[in-house]
């Protein structure tokens, strides 16, 4: 699976999530170092304190996003660098347009951008989207980073993905 694949997976999950308002329980989750277990054996004995929100009905319906569900996420060329430059205030800026090229569709956008020196050294990666641009609009953003270059910066776009907002 390519990076840029296993990244749009990644977004999908995160914004099914953050829709869904999804909660962590037993059935699943990608990391176990939240729960709370507490044992305790004063006296010999121990206690089990459980935090998770358990609200078992005794029946399974709901509860997940079938794959059918989750937004797909496509390689896009409506993606383009307006501007990149040192700016003293920000540092290295670049200013990223989406142009929606759908005539019906809403998209978000996500990407990376690569700051280089004339030469072609890099000087930092970063990640960074656009959400809900309507079908035919078009909306920009400023993607900053802290760090100083002297000579002239060029800025690279890759990872260039947008996902329908209509699911």
């Amino acid at each position: 699976m390519k990076l840029r694949h296993a990244r749009a997976v990644a977004v999908s999950v995160c914004v099914v999530v953050a829709l869904t308002g999804a909660r962590r329980s037993h059935g699943g989750g990608c990391d176990d170092s939240s729960s709370s277990h507490s044992s305790s054996s004063s006296s010999g004995g121990s206690t089990h304190y459980d935090d998770d929100d358990d609200y078992d009905t005794g029946s399974s319906s709901g509860g997940g996003a079938e794959e059918s569900q989750v937004p797909a996420a496509e390689d896009t060329d409506d993606l383009k660098i307006e501007k990149c430059e040192y700016d003293a205030a920000q540092g290295l800026v670049a200013r990223v347009r989406a142009t929606n090229s759908s005539a019906t569709t809403t998209y978000s956008y996500s990407f990376t951008v690569t700051f280089k020196d004339p030469a072609g050294k890099e000087l930092h990666t970063t990640s960074s989207g656009i959400l809900t641009v309507d079908a035919g609009a078009t909306e920009t953003t400023d993607v900053a980073v802290p760090q100083s270059a002297s000579g002239g910066v060029r800025c690279e776009l890759s990872d260039a993905l947008r996902m329908s907002d209509s699911y």
